[in-house]
């Protein structure tokens, strides 16, 4: 009997060892996830408590950009007003005396009893490009800190991790005035838990931008029709997700609801 018990009570402790193996990596687990989440949570805390861009709530009333000129302009600059390109036009004299004429071009002179003259040179204007139309002016002036990443990862410095960026950010002072890069319609205002206060712009053709870790959300309301180079708002530190990196606009360019490459539209970049 005393051996039985025996066995029972070495089969009852080697089942306590087996488990308590496993509670005890789970409570691993835990708080190692708890660390995780507090040190997260203090990171942004710390941004968001220390005031570290004075004179935030102000938009900078002197600061200007220069707009590029539109396409029109610079074709009417080109071609003066318009002499040049026609002066270029013109037949050469004497076009159809030239005698490296194709065995084709006899064949069809004979054929309808061409007299050799030829016809005059026509140029037609090209129609204006996609690329022409969609042609946008820079949101502010500053240098690009945090490049696009949709198929590559970026590093986040609030973060502290490697992430995909579906625009890019463009350093400024706080305050300095965000400009609509197109002519379009206001679509969106909201503030993203992540990218602060934003506002959205339909240029029409599936083209929108959007501009984000603004500072204010009253300049311009929705369903509004805003020109090319219209202040919207000014540069903020709304962008918890972005509240790491020094103060910047976040700009996002989306062609039929799928984000581009800013770059590939905005000038000298």
């Amino acid at each position: 009997m005393s051996l039985r018990k025996r066995f029972d009570r070495e089969k009852f402790l080697a089942v306590i060892n087996r488990d308590s193996f496993y509670l005890v990596l789970f409570l691993c687990l835990v708080l190692l996830a708890t660390t995780a989440i507090w040190v997260t949570r203090n990171n942004l805390r710390f941004f968001s408590e220390n005031d570290m861009y004075p004179g935030e709530g102000e938009i900078l009333e002197d600061y200007q950009i220069e707009e590029l000129p539109d396409a029109e302009e610079e074709q009417a600059v080109r071609t003066g007003t318009g002499e040049t390109a026609q002066e270029d036009a013109k037949p050469l004299d004497g076009a159809g005396e030239n005698t490296g004429k194709t065995a084709e071009q006899e064949s069809a002179n004979k054929t309808t009893g061409s007299t050799g003259q030829q016809d005059p040179i026509t140029t037609s204007q090209p129609q204006n490009s996609a690329a022409a139309q969609e042609r946008m002016i820079m949101p502010l002036v500053g240098k690009v800190i945090v490049d696009f990443g949709k198929d590559s990862l970026v590093y986040s410095k609030t973060l502290e991790q490697w992430t995909t960026h579906y625009g890019i950010d463009i350093a400024a002072k706080v305050g300095t005035p965000v400009k609509a890069v197109l002519s379009g319609t206001v679509t969106k205002i909201e503030t993203d838990p992540l990218l602060g206060i934003m506002i959205t712009i339909d240029h029409g053709g599936g083209l929108q931008t959007r501009y984000a870790n603004l500072q204010n959300n009253n300049m311009v309301k929705e369903g509004q029709y805003v020109e090319k180079g219209k202040v919207i708002s000014g540069v903020g530190t709304s962008a918890e997700f972005e509240i790491g990196d020094e103060p910047h606009l976040h700009f996002e360019v989306l062609k039929n609801g799928e984000h581009q490459n800013p770059k590939l539209y905005l000038p000298n970049m």
